[in-house]
Order: structure tokens, then sequence, then C-alpha cells
């Protein structure tokens, strides 16, 4: 029987990830609620998604710069890494590297330097518990544990795992689906993919799990499948929580579904669909087509990129750098979509809009039945202006041709160019400049 090793993956970017270390790891209680928070409360609105209490089996916090660290709050509960602890203090000896970075004084190769010294450090107090690896300024710290290939095994008390690993290098697809639980999605640069489920709860014999838990997989064709689902009869999904973990090769297209929990993936190049029937859905770095949709969880994207469609039934959608062609449609959540350039389409039944634009290469539409829409332009931004709503206000500072109302805006900005459609039903539109 081959041994492997569960992967319990940081994935650190950059300088961050020294602030992130150093933050998670503290013991100051939280007695704040998160930034993300904060901003929606600021508009008078419901708070962002909670995250979920538990470290999944393996995780990517890939953050680029400082600023982002406003985000980490709401990870300060997750007791699993206080496993972590006994790593404080090296991370901490790097701290100076986060103010040399923010006086804009840090070079890369110090940065390079730097982590390899982190890395160096954290070796010393391997003990045989974590693997450690610096690669293309990511830190990546592997949990170990011994278990037998595809085979469930008891790695801790409560604590059971089944692990499946296999070349990619025939597929041209992969269905990848649970029937309840949390995926966890991480594209890789190499050929391999490796499926781990990580069972916990009132369960104390993993041949109960076998027993009660259908593993039905094709890894032989070029369309891949692989799916967890209850036996006939088993009520197995009341008793246990599933982590299921998918490391693929990044270009692989990917369709990934759960009944019943949330998803992250990272770092994915292909056509991607993702799909939940209630939880959450956070990505960052994919590329090519994304599609991601739940039922009425909230929707979190960092550096989405190419043709990207995502909807919620009544969640909020929050985008942070995107460009391509994006529509996202929520049921009654806010929008919020950050550094974008390409074409955008926007629509929420019942709440605001906010979106800040660097450039676009085709129309920009915003709709609202009940909300506020507020819109950030460079002042030299070309566009034709089909503007609606309660009251309806454009910055100055732009080059205007046309009729404005109290109610409604029609013209062109500097001369005409890209149709922007607003269209705000009892609500308030602000136009401004972002240079």
């Amino acid at each position: 029987m081959i041994k492997r090793n569960i992967s319990w993956e940081i994935v650190l970017a950059g300088i961050t990830f020294i602030g992130i270390a150093v933050y998670l790891l503290s013991n100051t209680p939280n007695s704040d609620s998160s930034s993300e928070a904060t901003e929606w409360q600021s508009e008078g609105s419901p708070p962002s998604a909670p995250t979920p209490p538990s470290l999944p089996n393996s995780i990517v916090i890939d953050l680029q710069n400082l600023e982002s660290l406003k985000n980490l709050e709401k990870l300060r509960n997750i007791d699993d890494l206080k496993n972590l602890q006994q790593l404080e203090f090296e991370i901490k000896n790097l701290d100076k590297l986060i103010q040399q970075h923010a006086q804009k004084d840090f070079h890369e190769e110090s940065l390079q330097v730097g982590l390899q010294q982190l890395e160096r450090e954290l070796q010393k107090v391997n003990q045989n518990d974590f693997n450690v690896k610096l690669q293309d300024q990511k830190l990546y710290i592997n949990r170990k544990y011994d278990v037998d290939e595809s085979q469930w095994t008891e790695v801790s008390p409560g604590v059971f795992v089944y692990q499946d690993s296999f070349s990619a290098d025939d597929f041209e697809s992969l269905d990848f689906s649970v029937g309840f639980g949390n995926l966890n999605i991480v594209g890789n640069g190499s050929s391999n993919s490796e499926i781990t489920l990580r069972v916990t709860g009132d369960i104390d014999d993993p041949a109960v799990i076998a027993r009660e838990l259908n593993i039905q997989k094709n890894l032989a064709n070029a369309d891949a499948k692989f799916e967890v689902t209850s036996a006939n009869g088993s009520s197995i999904s009341e008793k246990i929580n599933l982590e299921a973990t998918l490391s693929l090769p990044k270009h692989l297209a990917l369709t990934a579904n759960t009944s019943g929990g949330h998803i992250t993936a990272n770092q994915l190049k292909n056509s991607q669909k993702l799909t939940t029937s209630g939880g959450h859905i956070t990505v960052s770095d994919l590329e090519g087509t994304t599609n991601a949709q739940t039922s009425g969880g909230h929707i979190t994207a960092n550096r989405v990129f190419g043709d990207i469609a995502m909807s919620t039934g009544g969640g909020h959608i929050k985008i942070q750098e995107t460009g391509g062609n994006l529509e996202v449609k929520t049921g009654g959540g806010h929008i919020d979509i950050q550094d974008a350039e390409g074409s955008i389409s926007a629509k929420t039944s019942g709440g605001n809009i906010s979106s800040t634009i660097k450039s676009a290469h085709d129309q920009l539409r915003f709709t609202t039945s009940a909300g506020n829409i507020s819109l950030s332009l460079p002042k030299d931004f070309a566009a034709d202006l089909d503007i609606s709503g309660t009251s309806v206000n454009l910055d100055d500072v732009f080059s205007f041709d046309g009729t404005k109302n109290r109610g409604s805006i029609t013209g062109t900005l500097n001369g005409g160019g890209l149709p922007i459609v607003i269209n705000c039903g009892y609500g308030n539109v602000n136009i401004n400049a972002n240079d």
C-alpha cells in the first residue's frame, strides 16, 4: 500500500505572508467585526458572509499588498492555527520587512532573501510535523500525516482521511462533486492531481465511513469524474463534517459541485464551473471561463480574468481586480466591483452597486430595483450616458455634453464612446472621477 502525505497548505504571496502569519497567530480577542462587514454596514447594509469556523484541509491565502490585511479579521477565530504558534518567533523576526515595504524602500531581491531566511528558520522547528517549502515567493507549510492510498484512515481521534493521487496527463476535464460538505480547489503547475477527503464528527470507526459514504470515480477517461455521496438510506451527512480538497493541473477544465457547502478555488486557468446549493464561493487568480453559482450564499473574487459569470439567489457579490467580460447577478444582495477592466453587466433586485473602472472595451450596465449606485471612472473616460434614478449626480470634472435632470442624465462624456447604462429603480446614482 502506498503511503501518502495529506497536505495542509498555506500559500502566502510575497511580503504579505509575514503580515498574515503575525496577524493570524495573534492571541488578541476578536471583539470587532470584519472590515469587509464594516464597509457594507457603512452603507446601512447587512454584513458580509461569515467565514466557516474551521480551517480546511488545504487553503490558499494570496493577498497582493499590505492594504489587503484589513480583510483578515474574519480569520482570527480559526483555532486550528494554534499548531503554528511555535513558528511565531521566527515570523515576527521578519516584521521589519513590512515597514521597509510600506516605505517603498524594499526590493524584490531583499524579499526573496528574507523569505529564504524564514524558510530555514521554519525548518529548524519542523519536528517532523510540517514540510516547509518556498517557491515563487510563496511559502508552503504542509502538515504531515501517514495514510494509505484510497483507504479511510484515522489520523487522530475523531479525524479520518481518504486520499487518491493520480496523473491527469490524459485528462481533458474533471467533474468533481460531493453530496454535502465544503470543496477546496487549488490549481498546480504539474500534471498530477490529488484528492483528499477529511471527515470529523460522530464517527469512531473508518469502516462506518467506508460503508456509508460512496466514492465513485472514473479516472481512466479523458473526461474524468470523482463523486462522493451518501449511501442509499444512510444518514451519515447528519453525523459528519466533510472537507474535500482537490489539487489539479491549473490548465485542466473543471466542473465542481456541492449540494450544501462552501467552495474555494484558486489558480485555475481554463474553464471552471463552480456550483453550490447554499454555501459561499470564494475564488482568486482565475483565468479563462469562470461560472460561479450559489443559491443563497455570498461570492467573493480576487483577480479573475476572462469570461466571467457569477450569480447568487440572495447574497452579496464582491470582486477585486477583474478584466474581460463580467456578468454578475444577485437576487437581493449588494454588488461591489473594484479595479475593473473590460465590460460589465451587474444586476441586483434589491441592493447597492459600487464599481471602480480602470478601463473598458465594451458597455457598462448597472441595474438595481431598490438601492444606490456609485460609479467611479477615469476623468478622461469617453462614453455615451443613459442614466436614470431617483437622484442622479455627475462629477463636474468630466467634460459632459447633453441633458441633466434630477432623475436622469443623457449625453456624452469626453466626446462620446462606450455605452454606460444605469437604471436605478428607487435610489440615487453618483458618478465620480477616480483620478
